[in-house]
């Protein structure tokens, strides 16, 4: 089951945190002197959800926790009944949180996986790093490792590095009363993201979302290898979570079949 906790880390590490504020009224910002359409424009920022929807379903994001963050999350995904060797359905789950300050300098996330909820749990897994700055106009870059320590059965996989780059912009503009942001990423890396049986290959991955609604996006997404495509889902927009289901490998390639797939995700603040 190496491939599940990678969709469990990408509800985590694609939730970007907007902030808690209570809502104000348009009348009390109007007294500042502020136009309507600046009014409009706060009070959107303002009575935000807590975190916004998912922006990708199997690729990194160059997006990351900061000190102060923390995050949990399990996932899972059908498996093709004709294998054997496996249960019908597995998940794992994660663990990360962030240090420095991507803002000013870089952040440092890391999530330590356990692969397998069905067999033995905790008994595999490995841990993941990333470095990430966030740039102006939204965006943001990344360097990573997956599987950088590995125990039990992850012992057979191989570390991968990747980079990757990420813009989110508003599809209406930016002064619309309620914006409808479109996230792109698009980056590079082996090990996962290469063709399989060729780990020290580069592959190509990339997503795009768009929000329509501020607690529903919807993803496409190409992991390096397969197609998925899924939606992301803020259920309360005061709590910190992120419910995001799909179906991956789209177009069957590498002799896989399309499974369903989702994660729940929780962000802590400290």
């Amino acid at each position: 089951m190496t491939s599940t906790k990678h969709l469990t880390a990408t509800v985590l590490v694609a939730t970007v945190l907007l902030g808690a504020a209570l809502p104000v009224g348009a009348a009390d910002l109007s007294q500042l002197g502020l136009s309507q359409s600046q009014v409009d424009a706060l009070n959107a920022q303002l009575t935000a959800p807590a975190v916004a929807p998912g922006i990708s379903f199997g690729s990194p994001v160059a997006f990351g926790a900061g000190w102060g963050q923390a995050f949990f999350g399990i996932g899972g995904q059908t498996e093709p009944k004709n294998n054997p060797n496996v249960d019908n359905v597995d998940g794992s789950a994660s663990l990360g949180m962030g240090i420095g300050d991507p803002y000013t300098l870089v952040g440092l996330e890391g999530v330590v996986t356990a692969i397998s909820l069905n067999n033995g749990f905790g008994e595999d897994g490995d841990v993941s790093l990333k470095l990430h700055r966030v740039l102006p106009g939204r965006s943001g870059i990344a360097i990573g490792v997956d599987n950088t320590t590995r125990w039990g059965a992850a012992k057979g996989t191989k570390a991968g590095t990747y980079a990757a780059f990420t813009k989110v912009m508003d599809l209406n503009g930016d002064t619309a009363r309620f914006p409808v942001p479109v996230a792109f990423n698009i980056g590079v890396g082996n090990g996962r993201f290469a063709k399989p049986g060729s780990p020290n290959d580069v592959g190509v991955f990339g997503s795009l979302s768009v929000a329509p609604w501020r607690q529903v996006s919807f993803i496409a997404d190409f992991d390096g290898r397969d197609a998925n495509a899924g939606i992301s889902v803020v259920p309360f927009p005061r709590v910190p979570m992120i419910v995001t289901l799909g179906a991956i490998h789209l177009g069957q390639r590498y002799n896989t079949d399309t499974e369903f797939a989702g994660g729940l995700g929780y962000l802590f603040s400290f």
